[in-house]
């Protein structure tokens, strides 16, 4: 008898999960394999390469030529858990196992009878052939006459195109419905699905719109007090509303990185470089200080770096300036640019002398807590360059 484990090992080539020993089986143990048999055929088959089996299942139950006509017309979106349990009933599974249901009774957070498979098999067909009759069109002569075809947007296609890549999440939401204990959003890499469709920031943001907004009210479900919500939820035990949960924010999440990635990764305008020269010319600073022996270091290393050490002789502050997340310090005018305004603060010294000596012998990592350890007041950084500023050090 195979097991859970065995089923997952399985890869495309080698046999399919058989059903030769069902009836062998207790509720559990065919509980537990026909779970397995159905992750099986979701991890490593798409739902296309199973729809022949649910016409041929359709065929074999008298569905007339014209049923099936319609329901392939529909095509294979939303089918996923349909064509499976398709290919299972063909390939020897029970439509109801009696030890199963008596097995589903003692389950905790269960409720009802187990009913046939058929029955849900059923009710998607009903809703596959629906649609596919109320989109079919006959085939009509083309009229060399008629208008012109209506051409759809760049905005349209991009918007077509982004509801297209959501098949999968689509299928895999239908897998919960269908039996919430045997779903775990674990096995779904959101990142890798949407990336592995060629999902761009444009897809990202219209993906994220079509689930954000049931996200947001299931992460409210969790342990809310709101009666009417409350009720929405109550078929659910809260472990499969966590999971659900989960399901969501790894979509949301995962189109924000993407769109995220996007901006970061974006090839910036091709601009003219400005000589730096030019770039530091009005800068005023002073070169040297005497009395601490301070030399200030050449105002064009400043661009490009991410941290800039400075020391007002006339206030006897010293500073630090931190690149600002994504940005790097520059120059424009008297002033110091892409610096982090929380991060980039001064103090006032109450001994220069003897802090200075410290300063000048600290390295690196010394240096990360040098402000830290002076106290005093931290006083925020504007950013202005002056006469009376000595530029210390940069990094």
């Amino acid at each position: 008898m195979a097991t859970k484990a065995n089923i997952k090992a399985r890869t495309r080539g080698n046999p399919d999960p058989k059903w030769s020993e069902w009836e062998t089986m207790n509720g559990k143990e065919y509980h537990n394999y026909r779970r397995s048999a159905i992750q099986y055929y979701y991890s490593e088959y798409k739902t296309a390469d199973l729809m022949a089996d649910v016409y041929a299942w359709m065929k074999e139950n008298k569905y007339t030529a014209e049923d099936i006509k319609f329901a392939k017309s529909n095509g294979s979106s939303g089918m996923n858990q349909t064509a499976i349990i398709a290919r299972c009933l063909r390939t020897g599974m029970p439509d109801f196992n009696p030890k199963h249901n008596e097995h589903w009774q003692v389950l905790g957070g269960t409720s009802g009878e187990i009913k046939p498979v058929t029955d849900f098999v059923k009710e998607r067909i009903a809703e596959a052939i629906a649609k596919g009759k109320a989109g079919y069109v006959e085939p009509v002569e083309v009229n060399p006459n008629a208008p012109k075809a209506y051409v759809p947007s760049i905005q349209e296609r991009v918007r077509d195109a982004a509801w297209a890549m959501t098949d999968e999440i689509e299928d895999a939401l239908e897998l919960f419905n269908a039996d919430m204990d045997a779903f775990d959003p674990k096995l779904f890499n959101m990142l890798k699905l949407l990336r592995g469709k060629q999902v761009k920031a444009a897809h990202a943001r219209i993906i994220k719109d079509l689930y954000v907004r049931q996200h947001e009210e299931l992460a409210e479900a969790n342990g809310t007090k709101d009666e009417q919500l409350k009720e929405a939820y109550a078929h659910m035990s809260k472990a499969n509303l966590k999971k659900i949960t989960l399901f969501y924010q790894e979509i949301v999440s995962a189109c924000d990185m993407l769109a995220q990635e996007a901006k970061v990764n974006r090839k910036p305008k091709a601009r003219k470089a400005k000589p730096v020269e030019k770039i530091i010319g009005k800068l005023k600073y002073a070169k040297t200080h005497e009395p601490l022996k301070l030399v200030s270091v050449n105002p064009a290393d400043i661009i490009g770096r991410k941290e800039l050490w400075i020391y007002n002789v006339k206030t006897r502050k010293l500073g630090k300036y931190v690149a600002a997340e994504f940005h790097e310090l520059g120059v424009k005018g008297t002033t110091i640019t892409g610096f982090n305004e929380t991060l980039s603060v001064q103090k006032t010294l109450r001994k220069p002398e003897d802090q200075f000596k410290e300063f000048k012998a600290a390295g690196k990592v010394q240096l990360r807590k040098f402000l830290d350890d002076i106290k005093a007041v931290d006083i925020k950084l504007n950013g202005r360059i002056n006469e009376d500023t000595v530029l210390l050090k940069v990094q």
